[in-house]
């Protein structure tokens, strides 16, 4: 019996769900991001459903389907990295599914289920999925609208015009008006494109647009009415306008970055981030060009989709590069029939040397790659230096040292016997193998090198107030599990017999001025994204009282307070 695109893709995001689960809660949540997602979760579960705060302090800065979603797990199993991961795991799940049965629409099953492997072994992919972010979620509610706005402009029914729309509406409330603007630069350039912007409004549908305001803007209707002034100073100016204008917004340049570097961040990021399919989506885009195919609405409708991040995210003054994970499922889509062909394309009998010589050039690209990222480190971003950070504590094994000799030992063998099928084969298995040994391997050791868990814990334990004396250490607030107050530098906000979490440099200084007691915990970790803080847990002592020189103290007299 002939399997369906649509069985297929379940076999495909089956596999790859596995893949994602092995070892999601086996890392500690280390930096900023995850940990405010992960403590705004907390405090859904806590029972503010509609209106909660990161550590009774800090506004969600995106609305929360994400939190509602990974707060259910909790609320069932207790907190843990597992829960709080889980919906990113299985929305890149259903991702893989969707972008299966697509390409299969599109192309050809054959070229669906190639499209749905592209996908689920881009490692960038699989690494966002197992992190406790609403990105991949995101990436793939507007895959859905995306799907069905392209459905509607080829078939012109109503419904689906109304599910694109019901789709953006749900982005919204997983990443604000993201995902309005990313389907709309979409669409608007693709009917532009084929010459039928006409045919826009009638995308509009009453269902269609009654679902989008209720699913986009209820939330954000509870919100202001809630948090009022200050919803729309944090969250709506400060996250979205402020991003946007940047530096503008008090007065400053807009950016202490060239425009070159705005311009060029992500069209350069984009060939990272589809790692390591890049060549074949170079590939596609050279021949659909060659052979004049762009004219074909599919691979027209495949370009906007991919490029819209880049289009709607190079004003922003900040950048990173995950906000290009929508872009992924339109590359694996566009890039599937190329590699489809590749994949029956005949051997010839010929060639050995060449296909030799071809080998000899994947190996010296390899060996290169990995000299420049040991060697070459201080070029690349703060984030690739963490990581490379990482991966170099994993590769220091022999064992690893052994299998990456291996591995490229069978792919140089496979490129000189099979061409092109064996080289697509043997990076295909690479990654799989990388997502099941290395990325957890990595990750781990990310977690025992930067996670203030055990700090944290530590404290929880000592069952006195807590209190940060400097800025709030996100993860710390995550795993003690309550809100912990900041004292923001002020010494005489320090109450008796309370535990002060602080930077060394001031727990010194406090120290000098009688202030806090001997270290109870010392830990070194990452206290915010990329910066890592060595930490001291103490307990505060009384102040000595100021004495007076009436009292016989001399003019001299030390002071008791800072």
């Amino acid at each position: 019996m002939t399997w369906s695109a649509s069985r297929w893709g379940l076999l495909l995001a089956g596999a790859w769900l596995v893949l994602a689960l092995h070892g999601l809660g086996a890392a500690d949540i280390v930096g900023d991001d995850e940990a405010r997602e992960a403590g705004i979760v907390q405090d859904v579960v806590a029972g503010h459903w509609l209106l909660p705060r990161f550590n009774d302090q800090l506004l969600p800065d995106k609305p929360i389907l994400y939190h509602w979603l990974a707060a259910a797990p909790c609320a069932l199993a207790g907190f843990s990295e597992t829960a709080v991961r889980l919906p990113s795991a299985l929305a890149g799940a259903a991702l893989v599914w969707w972008t299966t049965t697509f390409g299969a629409a599109l192309f050809g099953r054959t070229a669906g289920v190639v499209a749905g492997i592209l996908l689920a072994t881009t490692p960038t992919f699989l690494d966002h999925a197992r992190v406790a972010r609403p990105d991949v979620l995101l990436a793939l509610l507007l895959a859905l609208a995306l799907g069905a706005a392209f459905r509607w402009w080829r078939d012109g029914a109503r419904r689906d015009a109304a599910w694109a729309l019901a789709w953006v509406g749900a982005g919204v409330l997983a990443k604000g008006p993201v995902a309005p603007a990313l389907s709309g630069a979409t669409l608007v350039a693709f009917l532009a494109w084929q010459r039928q912007l006409r045919r826009l409004p009638g995308l509009l549908t009453v269902p269609g647009v009654a679902a989008a305001l209720v699913l986009g803007l209820g939330w954000y209707a509870v919100a202001l009415a809630g948090w009022g002034g200050r919803f729309v100073h944090e969250h709506l100016v400060g996250r979205y306008v402020g991003n946007v204008v940047g530096g503008l917004m008090v007065g400053k340049a807009y950016s202490q970055r060239s425009v070159l570097y705005h311009l060029l961040f992500y069209p350069k990021h984009l060939l990272v981030v589809a790692l390591p399919w890049t060549p074949l989506v170079a590939v596609a885009v050279w021949q659909l060009w060659r052979a004049g195919r762009v004219r074909d609405p599919r691979a027209r409708f495949l370009v906007c989709w991919a490029l819209a991040p880049v289009v709607v995210f190079t004003p922003a003054q900040w950048k990173l590069r995950y906000y290009l994970l929508p872009s992924l499922p339109a590359l694996a889509c566009l890039a599937a029939p190329v590699v489809t062909a590749l994949l029956a394309a005949p051997l010839p009998k010929t060639g050995r040397v060449p296909r030799a010589v071809a080998a000899l050039v994947v190996a010296a690209l390899v060996v290169a790659a990995g000299w420049l990222a040991l060697t070459h480190a201080d070029r690349f971003a703060d984030a690739d230096r963490a990581v490379l950070a990482s991966l170099a504590t994993v590769a220091a094994t022999s064992s690893a040292a052994a299998l990456l000799g291996f591995g490229l030992g069978v792919a140089v063998v496979t490129v000189a016997l099979f061409a092109w099928p064996g080289l697509v084969a043997v990076t295909a298995a690479a990654v799989v193998a990388w997502s099941a040994i290395g990325l957890p391997a990595m990750e781990q050791a990310t977690s025992r090198r930067d996670s203030l868990r055990p700090f944290a814990e530590a404290a929880r334990a000592a069952a006195l107030p807590l209190a940060f004396y400097g800025p709030t250490v996100r993860p710390i607030v995550v795993y003690v599990g309550h809100p912990i107050p900041t004292l923001h530098r002020k010494p005489d906000a320090l109450l008796p017999h309370t535990l002060v979490i602080a930077t060394e440099p001031d727990y010194h200084s406090l120290v000098e001025h009688a202030r806090l007691g001997p270290p109870l915990a010392i830990a070194t970790g990452r206290a915010s994204n990329l910066t890592s803080t060595r930490l001291v847990l103490a307990e505060t002592r009384q102040p000595k009282p100021r004495t007076d020189p009436a009292d016989g103290a001399g003019p001299g007299a030390p002071a008791a307070r800072l």
